[in-house]
């Protein structure tokens, strides 16, 4: 949805921009123009589909233009050595910023007129060229390309029938040297703009597209354990921890090394959150808590104590230990231990002391120190995959 917003609203702003231009323009404006406007405007868009086509971009309408021969497919002809000129700028990316140029200079400068007319003479020669290229070299045709060589020469009548092709006399005229090198200028500037982000976009679908190869077998359970069992294993129980979410039961279970003062491990605390939303708290996770330093500790033992009174080890008012994680991570640490004094824990009980003795051994028993750690099942979470992609294992045997 938020793609196709993106799209009309481009799509809105540029088709705005060009009904207010041609509206300002509107007394130059005639038949003649509003032809050669449509006619390049048609070329923009076959240009479009030309590049899409280049970048092996799929596209329907493409795909539909270019089956109306026998062959289903373009490539052949648009991927030949011909196809760009000094084997740098392809054919397609000329074509696209022809028409744009044209179509630029027809809203904006329609006074260009005879510079348009003339160099559209330039390119006649080419579609003779390419029509030989297709039949006799490629044996084979590009439906597209020939619609682009129609609207040149559709371009190119009519000009000569609305006399927008100067006379010789009036081509000696600076002014037309003047608007030639205007129009020759744009015609670069966009072809070789276009030649320059063409890679970066073929590049970046590439990329794309190995993202989602690369997804698709990050979500194969045999890959997953696989490389799972090859990282480092630590022993993990139930009862390392009184501090846990989601569901206790389940074949999923991760252990996190966090420290209340650590700014990674609130955003990961975050990330886990979401994680157990998207499982429908589906997942085990235990919390085992480290600290820089010894004076700190006391956080942890406050943390541990509101952990015990959601588990009724005493009658005390109750509160949502995930709500307390999440309030400490997100406005918690500023106030340090002033943050549990309205919670009327009791900080006396040795049933707390015992608790945080559990995670000390535990962190002393697997030399752990790096905060957050995250291990699932005991096994170290591979480097290739985030904790995001645990979702798709919430039912693994492991």
């Amino acid at each position: 949805m938020l793609n196709l917003l993106k799209k009309s609203a481009l799509i809105s702003a540029l088709g705005l921009i060009a009904i207010l231009a041609y509206i300002y323009n509107i007394y130059y404006s005639n038949l003649g123009i509003s032809l050669l406007l449509t006619i390049n405007l048609a070329g923009l868009y076959i240009g479009w589909l030309l590049l899409l086509k280049q970048m092996r971009i799929q596209s329907r309408y493409a795909d539909k233009i270019c089956s109306l021969f026998k062959q289903k497919d373009c490539n052949n002809v648009l991927e030949s050595k011909a196809a760009k000129l000094f084997g740098i700028i392809s054919l397609s990316e000329i074509g696209f910023g022809y028409f744009s140029a044209n179509v630029l200079l027809l809203l904006f400068s329609p006074a260009s007129l005879s510079a348009i007319a003339l160099l559209n003479i330039l390119t006649l020669p080419f579609t003779l060229w390419s029509v030989w290229y297709q039949s006799v070299k490629a044996k084979q045709w590009c439906s597209l390309c020939l619609i682009v060589l129609a609207l040149l020469w559709a371009v190119f009548l009519i000009n000569v029938i609305f006399g927008y092709i100067p006379s010789p006399f009036i081509a000696g005229d600076v002014a037309i040297y003047v608007q030639l090198i205007i129009a020759g200028s744009i015609y670069c500037i966009l072809v070789l703009g276009l030649n320059i982000l063409a890679p970066k976009l073929n590049a970046d679908k590439k990329i794309q597209s190995l993202q989602q190869s690369m997804n698709s077998l990050k979500a194969d359970e045999d890959v997953f354990n696989a490389l799972l069992k090859k990282q480092p294993y630590y022993e993990t129980d139930d009862c390392d921890s009184i501090i846990r979410f989601g569901n206790p039961d389940s074949k999923l279970r991760l252990t996190v090394l966090s420290n209340p003062y650590c700014n990674p491990c609130a955003k990961m605390h975050q990330r886990i959150e979401e994680l157990l939303k998207k499982t429908n708290n589906g997942i085990s996770v235990q919390y085992i808590l480290s600290s820089f330093s010894e004076n700190l500790n006391a956080t942890n033992k406050f943390l541990i104590a509101a952990c015990q009174v959601e588990h009724n080890l005493w009658p005390l008012p109750k509160r949502k230990i995930a709500q307390i994680f999440s309030e400490w991570f997100e406005k918690g640490k500023a106030l340090k231990d002033d943050y549990f004094k309205e919670m009327g824990l009791d900080m006396e009980n040795p049933a707390i002391e015992i608790e945080f003795q559990k995670h000390e051994a535990w962190k002393q028993s697997t030399q752990l120190k790096a905060t957050p750690t995250v291990l699932v099942n005991g096994y170290k979470l591979p480097e290739s995959y985030r904790i995001e992609d645990l979702r798709y294992f919430t039912n693994l045997d492991l």
